[in-house]
Formats: structure tokens, C-alpha cells, sequence
């Protein structure tokens, strides 16, 4: 068996709205979308979305099957997902039903990405899959040396994906054609997160990597991490935020890749495999060690830190004014994000690896079981 790799008023108020959308498009998803693992090109992990304080299970949808180690994304209402049985689908938001399934002779272990009637999902052969969002059907696909771990980018009129055989691609949005490439070195198991026209990229090769997207070639030198990681970078108030294996958080200034601050606490200090989520004023991570936290996001200095039951292998989501966790032990939870107060807690059979979704006022995720939940108000 393959290995398994380590979210009417006057017109004076409509202009000011829609300004207001066409500003934050690049920060945070619009409310009702999640269309990238992270929810928005800066990879940040939060919406403006709020769910209730307490949710209730909307709906279930049991797939059966080696369950899902991507998160879903979520467009114009619809989830899309791959899982490790090499199955692509398409479920309907509100009624939980499934719209369409696609079967691939592969095994998907990353997140999908879609814009429009593209849907886009990389799996663990190295093959960058381009399908028909609406049908399933399959438009192109671009080979990589090396498997895919994370979610393709979007910018402009081209694709952004990385491969564990430490290549950055920038491919044709229409065709797949390859445009140019990016080499590290080292194994990339992140995604390429946007700010501008640059990607940040934190490498096995223990560097952040700050790409020109439209040369194809480094901005500047990349910046050390002191150790490798595989966390994709967010993006957010002029800085880059990403963990290592070490134990380190490290935040990095967009705009010429030096040190802002370096967190680390030894009562905190173990391997980040996931990603943080970030609000205006905090950085929210969770580590191997069990421990949830929030960072004040200008300085680095600890808000607060909880305890969980089991780790939590999935990356946390900011939604509004509460934090979403999917944890190891089959724990649903949501936390107040000032504070780090449990709010509510829901429990299933299985574990989770994907991170949750948040759209429309709803919280997504899937189990390693196979099984897709929704909660909200019903």
C-alpha cells in the first residue's frame, strides 16, 4: 500500500461595499466561497464568515473508503474533495447530496482547487489532474517527477504547483502547458502562497523562497528557517508566518524576506506539520504536542495556550471571531479566538487530517473514514 505523506441600500453603501470586497479578495475568501485549502491566495486560513456558537450537524455524507487527507474547497455552494481510493466528487453544500463522482487509478492526498469551471487536484504519482468543476470531466493534466502534497494557486491566467521533487511550475490555466519552472533543491510539500506578484515557498531545504510569479525566478535570496518545513506560508499585515519541523515559528517581512520575530517556547516547542490561520491581530498554529496558541501577530508575543486531548494534525481556521479544529482523536471543536476558550465540541468515530472549510456559514470537514460533515444552523 502507498505510503500516506508526513476556508439593499442607498448606492453611496453598494460602492462602499463592493470596494470593500474588491480590497480584502486578496486577504481573506469572500463569504461564501473557500476555493483554495487555505481559503484565500495569502494562505491565511480565515474567513469573515461566523458560525453559531454552538452548530448543529446539518448533514453527513458517508463515502466509505480510505477516507481524506485534503481539505475541501468549497464554490458557489458545491464541496470538492479527492480521496485516497483515487475518487474526485462534487457535493451539493446544502443538501449534502453528491452531484458527481470521478475515479482515478491514482490516490489523492492533496486538497483540490477551484475557480470557475476549473478544478484542479494533484495525487501521488506527481499528476496535476484539470477536470470540468460542473461534470468531472477531464480537460488536461501535467506531470510532475515527484508527488503532490498540496493545493495548485491560481494567478491571472496561469496555475501554481508544487512537487515533492522540489519544483515550483507555472503552467497554462487553459491547456496545462508548462510556462517555467522554479528548482529548490529540496522536497516542496507546500503550496505556493500569494502576496502581489510574489510566492512564498517554505522549502525541506530549510529556506523560505520568495518567487517572482511573473519571471519565474527568486525576488530576492531566500530567506533561512533554521531547519526544513512543510508547512505552506501565510501571508498577512506585511509579514510571512511559517512553522518548521524544528519547532519554530517564524515570521518574515514581505517585503525584503528579514526577520520580523522568531517564536519558540521548549513548553510549546515540537514539529508543526500543518499550516496557521490568521486574524487581523493574531496567529492561531497547533503543534505535535497537543498545544493550541494564539501569537500577537506584530510582535510574536503568546496571547494564550490550551491543551487538546490528541494532537491536531489538521491546519487551524479563523472564522470570524472563533477558531475551527479537527483533531486526531475525532474531535469537532470550536474555540473563542481572543481568548482560547472551548465554545463547542462535537465528536465522530475516526480521525481527521483535513483541515476544515468554512463557507456560507457552515463548517466542512471529511474524515479519514470516508465521511463528509456539515454543520451550521439548521
Amino acid at each position: 500500500m502507498m505510503k500516506r505523506p508526513i476556508r439593499k441600500f442607498a448606492s453611496t453603501v453598494v460602492i462602499a461595499v463592493a470596494c470593500w470586497q474588491t480590497l480584502s479578495a486578496s486577504n481573506h475568501a469572500l463569504a461564501s466561497d473557500w476555493p483554495v485549502s487555505r481559503g484565500n491566495p495569502a494562505s491565511t486560513g480565515a474567513t469573515a464568515d461566523q458560525l453559531p456558537s454552538e452548530p448543529e450537524l446539518i448533514w453527513q455524507l458517508p463515502l466509505g473508503g480510505n477516507g481524506f487527507e485534503g481539505a475541501p474547497v468549497i464554490e458557489k455552494q458545491t464541496i470538492y474533495l479527492g480521496d485516497f481510493d483515487g475518487r474526485v466528487v462534487a457535493v451539493d453544500l446544502i443538501s449534502g447530496k453528491l452531484k458527481w463522482e470521478k475515479k482515478f487509478d491514482t490516490n489523492f492526498a492533496a486538497p483540490a482547487a477551484v475557480q470557475g469551471d476549473l478544478l484542479l487536484i494533484g495525487d501521488l504519482d506527481g499528476k496535476l489532474h484539470a477536470i470540468k468543476s460542473n461534470d468531472g470531466s477531464e480537460l488536461w493534466a501535467f506531470e510532475t517527477e515527484a508527488q503532490i502534497d498540496a493545493g495548485a494557486s491560481f494567478f491571472g491566467d496561469t496555475v501554481l504547483i508544487t512537487s515533492e521533487d522540489g519544483t515550483l511550475y507555472c503552467l497554462n490555466k487553459t491547456n496545462g502547458q508548462l510556462i517555467w519552472k522554479y528548482e529548490t533543491g529540496d522536497q516542496l510539500r507546500c503550496g505556493a502562497t500569494l502576496s502581489g506578484e510574489r510566492t512564498f515557498l517554505g522549502g525541506c531545504d530549510g529556506k523560505l523562497h520568495i518567487v517572482d510569479v511573473k519571471l519565474g525566478k527568486s525576488a530576492r535570496e531566500p530567506a533561512p528557517l533554521d531547519g526544513p518545513t512543510g508547512s505552506t506560508p501565510a501571508v498577512a499585515g506585511g509579514l510571512a508566518i511559517v512553522p518548521t519541523h524544528g519547532g519554530d515559528l517564524f515570521a518574515l517581512k514581505v517585503e525584503d524576506g528579514s526577520q520580523a520575530w522568531k517564536f519558540r517556547d521548549q513548553k510549546l516547542a515540537q514539529e508543526f506539520q500543518n499550516s496557521v490561520a490568521i486574524s487581523e491581530q493574531l496567529v492561531v498554529a497547533s503543534s505535535q504536542n497537543r498545544r493550541v496558541f494564539a501569537l500577537d501577530l506584530t510582535t510574536g508575543v503568546k496571547r494564550w495556550d490550551i491543551t487538546l486531548r490528541k494532537k491536531c494534525d489538521s491546519s487551524p481556521v479563523i472564522a470570524g471571531d472563533k477558531i475551527a479544529l479537527a483533531a486526531s482523536d475525532g474531535r469537532i471543536m470550536l474555540l473563542d479566538l481572543a481568548s482560547g476558550r472551548e465554545l463547542w465540541l462535537y465528536e465522530v468515530k475516526g480521525s481527521f487530517t483535513a483541515s476544515p472549510a468554512v463557507a456560507d456559514n457552515k463548517l466542512v470537514v471529511a474524515s479519514d473514514k470516508g465521511t463528509i460533515f456539515c454543520f451550521g444552523s439548521k
